[in-house]
């Protein structure tokens, strides 16, 4: 999504930041020995204090404030490192462990919502969220290393987390289920972990199983709805954008990409661009094949049930970020038994910044189920995110549902699509890339 700066707003901007600056120097020494406040942090952000200056203040100090997704978000914006958002973590821990006492009880473990990192898996843990899959059968045992991996995958995801909105009702994505096994309850699996030389073995096996799939769903037509939603401060929808593709075979046998349904757009903030659109061609259902692998690190962080069946957990980030390219980086579930991938959570990078604008990516997470008994399809991508913007932050969601799978076959002739009726005025021609369907808000 991008988002415009004017001129005369990025003066103002530095304006006010040269006079926190100032503020900053006079400030901070006027309050002693307190604790440092989010404002305090701010400003030694703006101001340039180096990392071991402010490391240093915060452990002799302590904080005043709880760490949120957004404060992570709006200090890694003026500059903080990972190693002072660590730091003011540990200041949080001693602060509440200070103020625990027999008489009270001890706080809860920290949530996606207060914490930065990623809910629990579903399937691994018995706490969900309204936007993670239902979780599998009270019969079903939890495996011993599910808190461990699902630590791990935190720690993957905690670089990528906004911090999550909520879904609309009924936007429930479909559990991992094979469909030999329709949710039935199984014995404990055996979810030991591969050696290092099995692992290099497992990730060549699921990327030439992933080549497979991929070759295969090119030979198939599906319908992909994509939905995107601007949301205020209260989480009220207060702008939609939407497009329709039927992705089909014209009469030579050519892949061709149909828009169906195009509405005008009424996103509040941002607009589509080209990369979105390539994202949910690409990035969102990704694949990750044998030609890919030289292009990603590759790193195993366990074997897991999830939902109703197990999986090997990776995570995947881009070895170089070469000019033009989009990559996925995050997590990824590859079944154990089919050795495709069911499951990805993460984003498109990089970021496209420069002195006009910012494309910037939400954290999204897809989906698979089998269709043909064989390979699992793409069905449903998620993301709800926010994006901050100089300008200010901006709530998206996003959902994208890929419906209608049929095996195209060489000897079938595919029906034409119904033509979009006059009061649908945004249809473009029959094989064109989707086009951009809003305005940047100025």
């Amino acid at each position: 999504m991008q988002n415009w700066i004017p001129y005369q707003a990025k003066t103002y901007l530095r304006s006010i930041s040269a006079l926190l600056i100032m503020a900053g120097i006079f400030v901070l020494p006027l309050r002693g020995a307190q604790p440092l406040s989010k404002n305090d942090i701010t400003l030694l952000l703006i101001g340039g204090a180096s990392e071991s200056k402010m490391i240093t203040l915060v452990e002799q100090r302590g904080v005043d404030f709880q760490l949120t997704p957004d404060l992570i978000q709006k200090f890694r914006k003026e500059g903080a490192t990972q190693a002072l958002i660590d730091v003011i973590v540990n200041a949080n821990r001693k602060s509440a462990t200070k103020s625990t006492s027999p008489a009270v009880q001890t706080p809860p473990p920290a949530t996606s919502s207060d914490s930065g990192i990623n809910p629990e898996i579903p399937g691994l843990g018995s706490s969900t969220t309204n936007i993670s899959s239902p979780p599998p059968a009270a019969s079903q045992p939890q495996s011993p290393n599910a808190a461990a991996v699902n630590q791990k995958v935190s720690n993957v995801m905690a670089g990528l987390a906004n911090g999550p909105g909520q879904a609309s009702q009924g936007e429930t994505p479909p559990p991992l289920v094979p469909a030999s096994n329709q949710a039935k309850a199984v014995p404990t699996p055996n979810l030991s972990d591969p050696s290092p030389e099995q692992i290099q073995h497992i990730i060549h096996a699921f990327a030439a199983k992933e080549l497979m799939f991929k070759e295969a769903r090119d030979n198939y037509t599906y319908r992909q709805i994509n939905k995107v939603e601007t949301l205020d401060a209260d989480g009220r929808v207060n702008g939609y954008w939407q497009q329709n593709w039927d992705i089909l075979f014209d009469n030579q046998g050519h892949r061709i990409e149909k828009v169906t349904y195009a509405p005008p757009g009424t996103l509040q903030g941002v607009l589509m661009t080209e990369q979105d659109l390539d994202a949910m061609r690409s990035i969102q259902p990704f694949v990750l094949t044998t030609n890919d692998l030289d292009e990603y690190d590759i790193r195993y962080l366990g074997h897991v049930r999830v939902d109703y069946i197990t999986a090997y957990v990776f995570s995947i980030r881009p070895k170089v970020i070469k000019k033009n390219h989009q990559y996925f980086q995050g997590v990824i579930w590859v079944d154990d038994r089919d050795l495709q991938i069911v499951k990805t959570e993460g984003r498109q990078v990089p970021e496209i910044r420069n002195k006009h604008s910012e494309n910037l990516f939400p954290r999204f997470t897809t989906w698979r189920q089998q269709i043909d008994g064989k390979f699992w399809f793409p069905t449903f991508t998620l993301a709800d995110d926010t994006l901050y913007f100089p300008t200010g932050p901006v709530h998206i969601k996003e959902i994208i549902r890929y419906t209608d799978y049929k095996q195209f076959k060489a000897s079938s002739v595919i029906k034409a699509v119904e033509a979009i009726g006059p009061n649908q005025p945004n249809q473009a021609p029959s094989g064109s890339p989707a086009a951009p369907a809003s305005s940047p808000k100025k």
